[in-house]
């Protein structure tokens, strides 16, 4: 899982490139020639969301995201366990929702032939790359529930 996390923390990284690669071509462009790129918007849109999708499993690994550490801090580590456990049971089922509701929005959007605005790109590939990668968020967070279970049959006192 590692692995995968790592692949696509790497595609995040070229998607947050393009984005900014395409916003200085397009502002040097506009302030140079008044030529600017015609669909950038839709371009550096399209990078941002998957930006954020692709980074979304590395992060959520690396405990990276914004969390309420200052009332957590508060409570016994007993209490915080159970805390971060019921918290990602609901995380789990939220990203699988999320992730089944993506895919059926793809789905719509690939037999209706939707485009994008400006450049007319199929935008169901793009949906169906954050579906996935909202599935691989919830796998990672199953895996941190199967960690908490794990370390639970190794202390009686983790629960």
């Amino acid at each position: 899982m590692e692995r995968k996390q790592r692949l696509m923390k790497g595609i995040a990284s070229v998607c947050l490139m393009g984005m900014c690669l395409m916003t200085c071509a397009d502002v040097i462009l506009r302030s140079t020639l008044n030529k600017p790129i015609f669909g950038s918007e839709e371009i550096v849109s399209i990078f941002a969301i998957l930006a954020i999708g692709f980074a979304l499993p590395y992060s959520h690994r690396k405990n990276s995201h914004v969390g309420v550490e200052i009332l957590m801090r508060l409570l016994s580590r007993k209490v915080q366990k159970r805390v971060r456990f019921i918290t990602n049971i609901f995380a789990f089922l939220l990203f699988m929702v999320l992730s089944w509701k993506m895919t059926v929005y793809g789905h719509v959007m690939q037999h209706s032939g939707e485009l994008s605005m400006n450049l007319e790109l199929p935008m169901y590939y793009f949906v169906y790359a954050l579906a996935f990668c909202l599935f691989i968020m919830a796998l990672s967070v199953l895996q941190d529930i199967l960690e908490f279970f794990q370390e639970m049959r190794g202390k009686h006192d983790a629960f």
